[in-house]
């Protein structure tokens, strides 16, 4: 059975970019592309519908919007299979209960929408449906501008589940040319002791097929340096200094990513995420 992605789409610019994202992926992997959209009465209608009240059957907007999509898209990528959903209600509700393997293999959507101002990840149906998922998420910033899985960052904090997570990301998604594992510290632990453990946690890696070439990464935050004086700086320094192709993130390290959505401290990391981020549902 060819598996599919899954695509939430409220027809904003920054879900195109999560869409055609969606068909190179798969195009690259064989994976049939599913277009999602959620409506709620008030969106449902074109304006003149709703004005109209003797109208019997009315034009669902989202119904010829999607179709639309689909055809535009199966111009660009005839290559690829597509299906669509119009349905009612809140997408950070239905989207995490159908989404499920083996059925899916993964939900791709942007990380932001149609409300303006929403920037980011955070406070969006994107960090609700992260946490909420069975299957991974790919999460795609709208200044996404090409389709490149060369150069991977994988965070690490030393557990064993991020191998899960590198194991899915390479079953899912694509082999990986450059790992980068980083981890950032509080600079009163002894450096030569970080670096020797992550040298020795990444060894690991070195025995999954599909990874070429890993490097590893251990920096302190710097208490001199307002700009890089907590971890989620560091890290965003570290992830923008390299221009990764996608970031790895693991849900299970209870240090970082249930706090990616839950304290301020994380929540920087998110505020300031600008690459495709490969978030696992173990």
């Amino acid at each position: 059975m060819t598996k599919k992605i899954i695509v939430p789409t409220d027809f904003s610019d920054n879900a195109l970019t999560a869409t055609r994202y969606a068909c190179e992926l798969a195009k690259k992997n064989g994976y049939t592309v599913h277009l999602f959209h959620c409506y709620t009465s008030n969106s449902a209608l074109f304006e003149e519908e709703k004005a109209n009240k003797d109208t019997n059957i009315p034009l669902l907007k989202a119904d010829m919007l999607i179709l639309d999509l689909k055809e535009n898209l199966q111009n660009d990528y005839p290559s690829v299979s597509f299906e669509t959903t119009c349905t009612s209600g809140l997408l950070s509700e239905i989207l995490p209960s159908i989404a499920v393997s083996p059925t899916y293999a993964l939900i791709i959507m942007g990380t932001t929408g149609t409300g303006k101002g929403k920037s980011v990840v955070w406070g969006s149906n994107t960090s609700t449906i992260t946490t909420k998922a069975r299957i991974p998420v790919i999460a795609i910033p709208g200044t996404t501008t090409d389709f490149s899985l060369e150069k991977v960052g994988m965070l690490t904090n030393f557990k064993a589940e991020e191998l899960d997570t590198l194991k899915e990301y390479l079953s899912l998604v694509s082999s990986i040319p450059s790992l980068d594992t980083i981890h950032v510290y509080r600079d009163s632990k002894d450096t030569a002791e970080i670096t020797e453990h992550l040298e020795s946690w990444s060894f690991n890696i070195k025995n999954l097929n599909g990874v070429e070439n890993i490097r590893n990464i251990a920096e302190s935050i710097h208490t001199e340096n307002e700009n890089l004086d907590s971890i989620p700086e560091v890290i965003n320094h570290i992830i923008k200094e390299n221009d990764y192709d996608m970031l790895v993130v693991t849900k299970t390290r209870k240090s970082f990513f249930e706090r990616l959505f839950s304290t301020s401290v994380s929540k920087e990391i998110v505020l300031d995420l600008e690459r495709p981020t490969f978030f696992d549902n173990n």
